[in-house]
């Protein structure tokens, strides 16, 4: 094999776990998404996320919060928006909860490590409602 064989052997190898990290980060994500939607037991979408230059996917869940949940149609509603970014780690992923900065290391198989994760989102979003002053009603 040539040298430039050889180096394009080593690219294509790294592509290659370029891919399927983006792919791993990709499920990851869809797998955060519904364990959220079990944890908030309500419908939390995920949208279609972007990749950035080192592999790292930046996306958001979103959900719906009402003045009455009973009655949604005679209410006042809010959607709320939590941005997230994930990259792989070996067999690890760190997620990024924004704009707190809040990194949580979660292996795929232990939901302990997601539910940390859930509690954080849902203390900062209730704090944001109990400390907003009325600001924006």
């Amino acid at each position: 094999m040539s040298k430039f064989e050889d180096l394009c052997k080593a690219y294509a190898a790294a592509r290659k776990e370029y891919r399927d990290s983006c792919q791993a980060c990709q499920e990851f994500s869809e797998i955060f998404v519904r364990g959220m939607s079990d944890y908030f037991e309500c419908p939390v979408s995920n949208e279609k996320g972007k990749f950035d230059g080192n592999g790292e996917l930046h996306f958001n869940a979103s959900l719906t919060l009402w003045e009455n949940p009973e009655l949604p149609e005679e209410s006042e509603r809010e959607e709320v928006t939590v941005s997230l970014s994930v990259r792989r780690v070996i067999d690890n992923y760190i997620l990024t909860v924004y704009p707190w900065m809040r990194e949580f290391k979660i292996l795929i198989d232990e939901p302990a490590h997601f539910e940390e994760a859930y509690d954080y989102i849902f203390d900062r979003l209730k704090e944001t409602y109990l400390y907003r002053d009325g600001f924006g009603f």
